[in-house]
């Protein structure tokens, strides 16, 4: 599971993959489509940094020796540290 926020003007909600909205999109057979679970919106919702308690999109990474790492400006110090 991966840790999301979404980034919709006024819901702001995070958690983790898991518990978002699901469906199969209508439009494109085979697909899934996924929804913010607060407000409801598609394509709202994007990977949060993994540094802890940080809830701000992810927006680097790099592969580390235990694993790959996602992060946010802030915490891209973190990656190398692992």
């Amino acid at each position: 599971m991966n840790k999301v926020v979404c980034h919709e003007f006024r819901c702001k909600w995070h958690g983790e993959t898991d518990e978002m909205l699901s469906a199969k999109n209508p439009f494109r057979d085979g697909d899934m489509i996924y929804a913010c679970p607060k407000c409801k919106e598609i394509n709202s919702v994007v990977t949060a940094c993994d540094g802890p308690d940080c809830w701000e999109e992810a927006t680097a990474g790099t592969p580390t020796d235990n694993g790959y790492r996602q992060t946010c400006f802030k915490h891209t110090s973190l990656e190398k540290q692992e």
